[in-house]
């Protein structure tokens, strides 16, 4: 793949015509297009695909299929770089140990934006999807229609190490059977406001939280925030947990039943 991908040069195309490994993950370190159908990119066991690209660039990847197969950790997609990640139609899953993430989302400075669309990740040791940009950078993610099962987080938006701010929207996805939380917008003292908005969604069968919200005392009530309607929360070990000043608000058209602890929204601001 790395060789195909410089051969495509900037803005070029590649384009899978056979299912195969393709060599371990390839550095892409431009805008680029990965049109590999329906899995016919496996990246089974093999070393992680590394996003490393300036500002202003937009990587493409369609039908990437990345299994760790129970033994390899870290993180099967790193975003390390600047610009926009598109996934669609991925499968990442089966990543190992503490470092063991579907994608890590992490943008070294400027704004990361990333779509996920139509895909899986599932039985990641520790998250599926990690958001946590540096210092001097924010980020923003948009994911549609993708499951989240068995991981141990299912999505973890992260302002710790950022004082710029994450936003995270996700619409028509499900969180299930993750081993921890299934949604998680975290920050801490001083450091970037974290907003997730969730819309169609159902969290359910997770064996911590459905839904936590968690921000330091020090930078106020909002500082991580959750908002969700029209979305299913049931049988989860604890429906919503926000951990004050955190909020988790309702818009008021939510079906929250069944959870061991159903925990309590901060509040319901309704539709307009």
């Amino acid at each position: 793949m790395s060789s195909a991908i410089a051969v495509a040069g900037l803005n070029g195309e590649v384009i899978c015509l056979d299912k195969g490994n393709y060599g371990s993950g390839p550095i892409i370190t431009q805008s680029v297009t990965i049109s590999c159908g329906d899995g016919l990119w496996e990246n089974n066991g093999g070393g992680a695909v590394i996003i490393n690209a300036p500002g202003g660039a937009n990587v493409y990847i369609e039908g990437l299929v990345a299994d760790g197969m129970g033994s390899t950790s870290g993180s099967a997609i790193g975003f390390n770089g600047q610009g926009t990640l598109h996934l669609h139609r991925v499968r990442v899953g089966n990543r190992a140990g503490a470092t063991g993430e579907g994608l890590s989302f992490l943008p070294s400075s400027g704004v990361g934006i990333l779509h996920v669309s139509d895909s899986i990740f599932y039985s990641n040791t520790a998250k599926g999807i990690a958001i946590r940009p540096g210092a001097s950078a924010s980020a923003q993610a948009h994911i549609r229609n993708t499951i989240f099962e068995r991981n141990g987080q299912g999505v973890h938006a992260d302002g710790s190490t950022s004082t710029l701010g994450v936003l995270v929207n996700i619409d028509d996805s499900v969180f299930s059977g993750n081993s921890g939380n299934g949604v998680v917008a975290f920050s801490s003292a001083s450091k970037a406001p974290v907003q997730v908005a969730i819309k169609s969604s159902k969290i359910s069968g997770n064996f911590g939280a459905g839904l936590l919200a968690q921000g330091a005392a020090a930078s106020g009530a909002g500082s991580a925030q959750i908002a969700v309607g029209g979305s299913m929360i049931t049988g989860n070990w604890v429906g919503l947990s926000p951990v004050a000043p955190a909020l988790i608000i309702s818009h008021g058209n939510n079906q929250l039943f069944a959870n061991i602890s159903t925990g309590a929204f901060s509040g319901n601001i309704g539709l307009q």
